[in-house]
C-alpha cells in the first residue's frame, strides 16, 4: 500500500515544503493538486512536473497521482493534453480528471459523459497514463459505486480506473463493502475522507471531518478493502480546517494510524 497526501490544503508550500511535510508524518508521497494558483498549474505543467516528480523520487517519495481542475472535463482541451503528457514525460501513472455534471436528464447526461469518457481514454491510451474517476456526492455522473459503474463499464480498466471516496460513499452510496464489490473491475485508488451532517441556514449538510470523526465505519472500510484484495494508493485528502500546519500534521499522523490499524 502507498499512503499519500492530496495537496489541496497545502497549497502554499514548495516542493521542498511538501517533501518535509510528508516525511513528518511518515507518508510515501504526493496526490498532487496541479491547479490555478498552486505551484503546479495546469499553464506551467509540462515544466514544472517532471522537476517536482524528481525531487520528490530523489528524496525516496512518489507522485503516485495527480488531481486536475474540477472543471477538467473535456480530453481534446490544451489543459488535458499538456497534463496527461506532462505525467508521461514524469512517471505520473494517474490522472484524476473533472467531473461530468447531471443536468436534469439522466440518460442524456450519461450518454454525454461517456463520450467525454472515451475521449479521455483514448488520450490515456496514447501517453499510457491512467484516468481516474472521482466519486463525488452531489448532482455529478458517477457519484457513488453503482452509477460510477454504468458510466465506465464500456472503457478498459487498463485506462480508466475507478477512484472510490469513503467520505462521499457514506453520504451518497450504499453500504462500504458493497460499493467497492461494485467498482472493483475498475478500482485504482481510494480516498480517505469523513463526514459528519450539520444543519445550517440552507438545511443538513455534510462536512469533512478527520478521519474517525465522523460517520464512516472505518472497520467495514477495512474489511472492503481487503476483501477487495487491493494494494495500492490510498491518498488522505483532508479537506478539514486546521489550526496551523503542525495541527495539520499531527491528524495526518493520527489518519496514517487508524489506516495501519484497520488494515493490519
Amino acid at each position: 500500500m502507498r499512503y499519500v497526501y492530496f495537496t489541496k490544503s497545502l497549497q502554499s508550500l514548495d516542493v521542498p515544503g511538501l517533501i518535509a511535510f510528508f516525511k513528518d508524518c511518515g507518508l510515501d508521497g504526493a496526490d498532487m493538486a496541479v491547479r490555478p494558483e498552486f505551484p503546479v498549474t495546469p499553464g506551467n505543467v509540462r515544466e514544472k512536473l517532471p522537476d517536482a516528480a524528481k525531487q520528490l523520487r530523489d528524496a525516496g517519495l512518489t507522485l503516485a497521482i495527480v488531481s486536475t481542475p474540477v472543471t477538467l472535463a473535456d480530453a481534446a482541451s490544451p489543459e488535458s493534453i499538456a497534463i496527461f503528457e506532462a505525467c508521461a514525460k514524469a512517471g505520473v501513472q494517474s490522472v484524476k480528471i473533472g467531473y461530468f455534471r447531471y443536468n436534469g436528464k439522466y440518460d442524456a447526461d450519461l450518454a454525454v459523459a461517456r463520450q467525454k469518457l472515451a475521449g479521455f481514454a483514448k488520450l490515456a491510451e496514447r501517453t499510457g497514463v491512467r484516468v481516474s474517476y472521482h466519486t463525488h456526492s452531489g448532482t455529478y455522473i458517477g457519484n457513488n459505486a453503482a452509477g460510477l459503474r454504468l458510466l465506465l463499464q464500456d472503457v478498459d480498466p487498463h485506462h480508466v480506473s475507478a477512484y472510490l471516496d469513503t467520505g462521499h460513499l457514506a453520504v451518497n452510496g450504499g453500504p462500504i463493502r458493497e460499493e467497492f464489490d461494485i467498482a472493483r473491475p475498475w478500482l485504482g485508488q481510494i480516498a480517505i475522507k469523513d463526514m459528519l451532517w450539520r444543519k445550517g441556514a440552507r438545511g443538513w449538510e455534510s462536512h469533512v471531518v478527520p478521519a474517525g470523526d465522523g460517520i464512516v465505519k472505518w472497520n467495514e472500510v477495512g474489511q472492503a478493502i481487503k476483501a477487495c484484495q487491493y494494494d495500492g494508493v490510498i491518498s488522505l485528502h483532508a479537506e478539514y480546517e486546521t489550526k496551523d500546519l503542525e495541527e495539520r500534521k499531527e491528524a495526518a499522523k493520527n489518519e496514517l494510524a487508524l489506516l495501519k490499524k484497520i488494515l493490519k
